[in-house]
């Protein structure tokens, strides 16, 4: 892994955390849904890896936030969910391909593997960390992670087009 792998994941990663810390439980209380830590977290994980196109940025970036929350808040153990989350997205994203990945079929791509890797974290995060006495209630918190990996997952492809717009225009 180069330098700018690894600097590109640390600053996607302290967003990540950064914003978890300050905007997540103030937009949890007002909703009472996990979904903006998903949008947050599937926006900077893509990105990362579009800047990278390396595997090991999706976990580092999940590595960092996660290491950013615990500092910020120390019993927010529940990040760990998006930490095995940001795993399955690398290793999705590697097995498909970076190239293939961002390229003309990106967006179907993006959604499947946010969507995924976000009911990969909900269900972690419910089974584990929330105090559900039934497991239709784990289902029932899977279910919202998975839309906020939707949601999140949509939002993070135009990012990336601009971003990539904005670099040709550069160039």
């Amino acid at each position: 892994m180069d330098a700018k792998t690894i600097s590109t994941a640390a600053v996607f990663g302290a967003l990540w955390g950064v914003i978890n810390f300050t905007l997540s439980p103030y937009i949890f209380r007002l909703t009472h849904l996990p979904i903006f830590c998903d949008v947050v977290g599937f926006l900077t994980i893509f990105s990362a890896l579009w800047l990278t196109r390396k595997l090991g940025t999706g976990t580092l970036t999940g590595i960092s936030a996660t290491i950013v929350t615990l500092a910020l808040r120390p019993a927010a153990f529940y990040f760990f969910g998006f930490t095995a989350a940001s795993i399955v997205v690398d290793l999705l994203v590697y097995a498909i391909g970076h190239e293939r990945f961002y390229g003309k079929k990106s967006p179907i791509y993006v959604i499947a593997v946010g969507t995924v890797a976000a009911t990969v974290a909900g269900l972690i995060i419910g089974q584990f960390f929330m105090n559900f006495k039934v497991f239709t209630q784990v289902l029932t918190w899977t279910a919202l992670h998975a839309v906020g990996g939707l949601i999140g997952s949509i939002i993070a492809i135009p990012v990336i087009k601009g971003l990539e717009a904005r670099l040709k225009e550069k160039a």
